[in-house]
């Protein structure tokens, strides 16, 4: 059942309701939101009010700061983009978090951050590099950070990836942490669904799966010929699969390049939306996998939050009745024509708020699910009833 996780994350992803994960961070917020496969030791401690990659309250553009404000006018941010590197941490004795096996100075890691540094802009395989000389816990997975939102990393990370070129490599960058060296990648994404077949000497198995390997790749090739052959993959995936998606038609969502295990990943990159796979060993047994396009949309929310709303400030004491009639309100004065993005700026207790309850873009799986099927189900400048999740009521507006 545990198929699709990231290699480097299925051990605290054992709690976790789906295959994913980010960003994390996102994460991440990319994420990975979780964050996702975010390092804790390289990324800020900041807490956004908009949760995992997998459960936000369509605050994916959260945490940021609020504008500064004229007296009349607000001065709303840009919407924070996707940023998606890897590196490479030198630690020094005192740097914040060093274990206590680290004891070279600050002046000795700078020269070894320009060593390293030099070494990958000569060419030499950055993330081999990574695994060599790297002290953040990204180091075994070549220095993967995968991708999160702009602002969740410390400033002066930031900073220096928003700067560089895709493919780039800085000169050493200093925080608390030590010193880094960094690669800029683009965010590529995928999404899929899966059908997992286990079998006795799969990872993870449950008890009840006892088949042999080769019985598990047989029906595994029984299922891909079914699927090639037009019948419906997700139910197929509802009858057969042995991962927790199976229930869902075996969808995976959306994830970032490098965040299953490489066997998962190298075969879905290799082929076209809406193929089917031969059956893709892994160590959790065979997957037959298909290939979906990465759905999109773009928009913006107004958030009603409550006494019993999770992750609210400490402003917020309405009732949850208030909550829902303060939303109705709001959705009537979008029916009589006001403007959803001043109507954001006034009413929403978001982060997104001062920029007109702007999310971006955003994909499936990112979401929290009720927000999601609402944002998906809306034609463009169509704006949703009242939704609630967890974090309270939203109004959606989709723009994209």
């Amino acid at each position: 059942m545990w198929g699709s996780i990231p290699a480097r994350k299925w051990k605290p992803m054992l709690r976790m309701k789906y295959l994913l994960l980010a960003v994390f961070v996102v994460a991440l917020g990319s994420l990975a939101a979780c964050g996702g496969d975010a390092d804790k030791t390289e990324k800020t401690e900041k807490t956004d009010t908009s949760s995992s990659a997998a459960n936000t309250t369509g605050e994916q553009a959260s945490g940021q700061a609020s504008a500064e404000q004229k007296p009349t006018q607000p001065v709303a941010p840009p919407a924070p983009q996707e940023l998606s590197g890897a590196h490479i941490l030198v630690q020094y004795q005192g740097s914040q978090r060093a274990p206590e096996t680290v004891t070279r100075t600050k002046e000795e890691a700078l020269a070894l951050a320009k060593e390293i540094a030099q070494k990958a802009k000569d060419g030499q395989d950055f993330a081999e590099l990574a695994k060599e000389y790297s002290e953040g816990p990204s180091g075994p997975r070549g220095g993967d950070l995968g991708v999160w939102v702009q602002g969740r990393m410390v400033p002066e990370f930031d900073e220096a990836i928003l700067g560089m070129e895709i493919g780039g490599i800085s000169d050493p960058v200093e925080t608390a942490f030590g010193y880094h060296v960094i690669m800029r990648k683009k965010v590529e994404k995928v999404a899929a669904r899966h059908i997992l077949i286990m079998h006795e000497g799969s990872m993870r198995k449950p008890p009840n799966v006892t088949r042999t390997k080769e019985e598990a790749l047989a029906l595994a090739k029984e299922i891909a010929q079914k699927a090639k052959d037009g019948q419906d993959f997700a139910e197929l995936a509802k009858e057969y699969s042995e991962g927790p998606s199976g229930p869902r038609g075996g969808d995976l969502g959306v994830w970032v390049q490098g965040r299953m295990v490489p066997e998962f990943d190298e075969a879905i990159l290799g082929m076209e939306i809406g193929g089917i796979s031969d059956p893709v060993e892994t160590a959790f047994g065979y997957h037959v996998i298909m290939r979906k396009k990465v759905e999109k949309v773009a928009a913006r929310h107004i958030l009603i939050m409550h006494e019993g709303s999770m992750r609210k400030p400490p402003n917020v004491t309405r009732t949850k009745e208030e909550a829902l009639a303060r939303a109705q309100e709001v959705k009537k004065k979008l029916a009589a024509g006001e403007d959803f993005q001043a109507l954001a700026k006034e009413y929403s207790d978001g982060p997104s708020a001062p920029r007109g309850g702007d999310l971006g873009p955003f994909g499936r799986g990112v979401m929290h699910p009720a927000f999601e099927s609402a944002a998906f189900g809306l034609d463009v400048d169509g704006v949703s009833d009242v939704v609630e999740t967890p974090f309270g009521f939203h109004l959606i507006q989709r723009y994209r």
